[in-house]
């Protein structure tokens, strides 16, 4: 079986212009998709500030498998239709970027009804799945595009088998079909913004141990039948009815994004509050670039004060947007412009700050990039020096 996703379109799916894209969405759900006028076009251009090209192509001709693999929406007798998914995501009480991603895990599965080799009577496979069962069977060793090819897709995984089965693959000499290396590789891309997953320099890392919480937020979906119709199969795997909370899941992650010394039966660890600080490859990137930082906040210059650290530096890195989705999906490393270098004292009590203007404006969280970067320089700005 050929793995397949929508190549050539990483930005699209982005949870930020996900949630832009599912907004729009529902917005003009049921409309007819074969009047002369493309009616997708400005309101998806205007909100979410994307191309859509080429401007004589209808939208829906060029992008209705990114809105079906993001699990947005589909066509029926013509019409838009918008999913459980897509509400969601616009709700009261939207998903948060691992609930989002870690449903797309466990229900996108092959062949998938976007495609036009979609077929109800073949085996389902669950590419995500497959690819963190490898992670967790090699304990969160990296993983390479090529391992993907070569251990997963060469033995036929499906995702279904047990980690035991994962830890037992021999290599194979399974290569790419035509255009199935970029699909792939822009799905461990995608994969890459789960709080959990980084991808960076080329490489799939698992960024926590918590291997039971991942397996059990992405246990494959099974349908007890599969539909032979492409639309009606399509709304049966982005169906929330039977989709379970994962509150527990992304509770437990959440408490390492304190920037915090923590005790845990006995053993001291330091937790960093994000995932992008915990990687010792982006902090070394950071630092290397960055050699006379200082804290962006109170202006700290750690070696000047303490002398004794010579090569030491107690610099913290802070992501501006402390979510998974703010993560830079070019496919080749996360944004270091969105990282600043701050001390431990003005590290937590910006994080303070964040809650504090969250709840005094009554929000979850932050809706865009922009919004963070504007709280972030206003806590600069609030510290008295």
């Amino acid at each position: 079986m050929r793995w397949r996703w929508d190549q050539g379109r990483l930005p699209y799916f982005q949870f930020e212009n996900i949630c832009r894209m599912a907004n729009v969405l529902c917005g003009i759900d049921g409309i007819s998709l074969r009047t002369r006028e493309d009616l997708l076009r400005r309101p998806l251009e205007t909100y979410t500030e994307l191309p859509f090209a080429p401007a004589h192509y209808k939208v829906w001709r060029n992008y209705a498998r990114v809105f079906q693999c993001a699990m947005l929406a589909t066509e029926i007798d013509g019409k838009l239709i918008v999913t459980d998914v897509c509400r969601r995501l616009t709700s009261n009480a939207p998903f948060t970027p691992d609930e989002y991603l870690n449903f797309v895990f466990s229900h996108f599965r092959l062949p998938y009804p976007a495609f036009n080799d979609y077929d109800a009577g073949l085996t389902p496979a669950y590419p995500f799945v497959a690819i963190l069962k490898f992670m967790i069977a090699r304990q969160g060793r990296p993983v390479t595009l090529d391992d993907v090819f070569r251990f997963v897709i060469g033995n036929d995984c499906t995702g279904t088998e047990s980690i035991s089965y994962y830890k037992s693959l021999m290599p194979t000499p399974r290569l790419p079909l035509g255009d199935e290396q970029r699909q792939v590789r822009e799905m461990l891309v995608f994969m890459g913004q789960a709080s959990y997953i980084r991808w960076f320099d080329r490489h799939l890392y698992l960024d926590t141990e918590n291997f039971d919480a991942i397996l059990s937020a992405t246990t494959p979906y099974a349908s007890p039948t599969r539909d032979p119709d492409p639309g009606k199969e399509f709304f049966l795997l982005t169906s929330l009815k039977a989709y379970p909370s994962l509150e527990n899941f992304e509770i437990e992650l959440s408490e390492r994004n304190v920037s915090e010394f923590a005790v845990r039966e006995g053993k001291r660890a330091f937790a960093s509050h994000s995932k992008i600080e915990r990687s010792p490859l982006l902090r070394e990137r950071f630092f290397r670039l960055h050699q006379d930082a200082a804290c962006d906040a109170c202006h700290l210059h750690p070696r000047d004060k303490y002398p004794w650290l010579d090569s030491h530096n107690i610099l913290e890195l802070h992501h501006i947007l402390p979510l998974s989705a703010t993560l830079n999906v070019n496919g080749t490393t996360t944004t270091l412009d969105d990282l600043r270098p701050l001390c431990p004292t003005c590290h937590r009590s910006i994080h303070i700050f964040y809650k504090n203007k969250l709840n005094e404006w009554d929000l979850p969280d932050f809706s865009s990039k922009k919004m963070a970067t504007d709280v972030y320089e206003l806590a600069k700005r609030t510290i008295i020096n």
